[in-house]
Order: structure tokens, then C-alpha cells, then sequence
């Protein structure tokens, strides 16, 4: 997705709204986006509408749940989606002066979200190969061979994944944990955000990204022994570990090929994150976006 792209959708989205958005500026940009329009006060996030069967409001209806069992989220700014062409767009709340969490943080409330019931509809199981697909046949800077290597890659990883055994059950995940999408307002709240990913699977899933963060290098061998010690469980020391490690790093491989094709440093990280997992290397050298 690219700024011109969620910057048109959100002023369109906004128009109907009565708010302004003449200072709409961009937050983050991947395969979704999200903008923030200062003087309306909100947080708009747009989300390609992919598939003709996609629930629109389900993301915010995931809000409202966790919010009644006491998990921080992001509240809702507008309790239904606004669709824009091929275009969903939601307004959030926007927490003024916060800042990403840090790693004590997180596992402090991923220990609370981990721990609530887990419900017996509105979640769906955890696919670790969601949009695996569309991603590999979009993603910018493929040529053959990459994708020949990590559909072989992904076809192994499904084997190994539905034999991989998990010490610590079932629970309610966010799905893609990490401190950017935990955020720490200045009075001290906290709030989830981008629950689009919430979903029923091993608690290990949501340890795992700031565990392959830490081999990247992007986080202090401290700071990793403070995030397991609060959480109570590393999950390196899983017997699962190298299938969840592989999987996230497929993912977050497949991710960086969204956004590559106007971008010379990511498309250098893109081929340097291919080859390192063709000979083994991975994921030594990856740099963070």
C-alpha cells in the first residue's frame, strides 16, 4: 500500500463523517495502513478488502470484547467501518504522546491476555500461513525462483507445524505481538492495537517475534531475559521453537515484498533476507522496519 493509496481512502472514508482531514499524515505503511488525522483526533487504519466474504466490523467487534474482559485496547472512534472501493477503514481513538511498550511491558499483558476464557465463537483458530498465497504472488521484487523456494519452504513448514507439539495450551492470541502494537499512553494506559490478527492458537505464537527480534539483534540479551522472566516461559527453550522461528521469519520476509518496489534500501534487505534463508544464515544481518 503506498501513502497516496491511505491518505485517499481515509479523506474519502472521513468526508461522510463530518471530520477533518486536511492534516491527515502517515503512521505506518505495510500491506495495511495507518493514518493519523491530528485535528479530528482518530486514528484511521485501512485495510485492503480482499476477500468478497470479509467482515468489515469484526475487528472492532473484537475490541469490545476484550475490553469486557479487561485487556487493554484501543478503543473504536466510530463503532461501525467505513468502506471506501477496495478499502476498509476504521477509526480508533488517538492516544496522545504514546509510545510503543517496552518488553516488560508486553509480557506483562500478554500474561493477561493469555490467561482470559477463551470464547467459543467470534475468534478464529490461528492459520500461521494466512495470505500466504496472495503475498507471494504479489510481493514486489520476487522473481521465480524466490517464489518456486518459498512456496517449497512453506509446503515443509506445514508438515512440520501440524506435528509440533506446545507446553502451554490454547489461549486467546493478539496474533502479532510486538511492543509497536502494544502502546503506553502518558497517564500510563495501555492499549492493543491492530487486533485483526486476534485469534485462538498456542501461546508460544505471540513470544516468538520478540524472541526471533532478539537473535536479529534489534534487542538486548538483557532486555530478552527481563521479556521471558515477566512472561514466565522462553520460548527458545520450546521444542517447537525452530518451526515457530522459520514460520515468523517466512512471514516477515513475505511482508517486507509488499512494500519494496519504490524503496532501494528495502529491496536490498528483501534479497539479503531470501538468500540468508536459502544457506542457513537467517536471520543474521535482517534489519527492522
Amino acid at each position: 500500500m503506498h501513502a497516496q493509496e491511505a491518505i485517499g481512502a481515509v479523506t474519502s472514508a472521513v468526508a461522510g463523517a463530518g471530520l477533518p482531514a486536511h492534516d491527515a499524515a502517515v503512521v505506518r505503511l505495510g500491506e495495511n495502513g495507518v493514518v493519523l488525522l491530528p485535528s479530528a483526533g482518530v486514528l484511521a487504519r485501512v485495510v485492503p478488502r480482499v476477500a468478497k466474504d470479509s467482515d468489515p466490523g469484526h475487528e472492532i467487534r473484537i475490541a469490545a470484547w476484550l475490553a469486557s474482559q479487561q485487556v487493554p485496547v484501543a478503543h473504536p472512534a466510530r463503532p461501525e467501518p467505513i468502506i471506501v472501493g477496495q478499502y476498509v477503514v476504521t477509526l480508533w481513538e488517538y492516544l496522545r504522546e504514546s509510545q510503543p511498550a517496552d518488553l516488560v511491558t508486553l509480557a506483562e499483558c500478554l500474561r493477561r491476555l493469555h490467561a482470559v476464557p477463551v470464547p467459543t465463537k467470534l475468534l478464529p483458530g490461528l492459520s500461521p500461513f494466512d495470505k500466504f498465497d496472495e503475498r507471494l504472488a504479489t510481493g514486489v521484487g520476487l522473481n521465480i525462483s524466490d517464489r518456486t523456494f518459498l512456496r517449497q519452504l512453506r509446503d515443509e513448514l506445514s508438515v512440520l507445524w501440524t506435528t509440533s507439539g506446545f507446553a502451554l495450551g490454547e489461549a486467546v492470541l493478539h496474533g502479532d505481538a510486538h511492543m509497536e502494537n502494544l502502546l503506553v499512553a502518558s497517564d500510563g494506559r495501555q492499549a492493543f492495537v491492530d487486533l485483526e490478527t486476534v485469534c485462538i492458537g498456542p501461546p508460544e505464537w505471540d513470544l516468538t517475534l520478540t524472541a526471533l527480534y532478539y537473535e536479529c539483534g534489534w534487542f538486548s540479551a538483557r532486555e530478552y531475559v527481563e521479556f521471558a522472566q515477566t512472561y514466565g516461559f522462553d520460548v527458545r527453550r520450546s521444542p517447537s521453537w525452530p518451526v515457530l522461528r522459520m514460520i515468523r521469519m517466512l512471514r516477515m520476509t513475505l511482508w517486507l515484498a509488499q512494500s519494496t518496489d519504490d524503496d532501494p534500501q528495502r529491496q536490498r534487505q528483501l534479497r539479503h533476507r531470501i538468500d540468508t534463508l536459502r544457506d542457513g544464515t537467517a536471520p543474521a544481518g535482517w534489519t527492522g522496519y
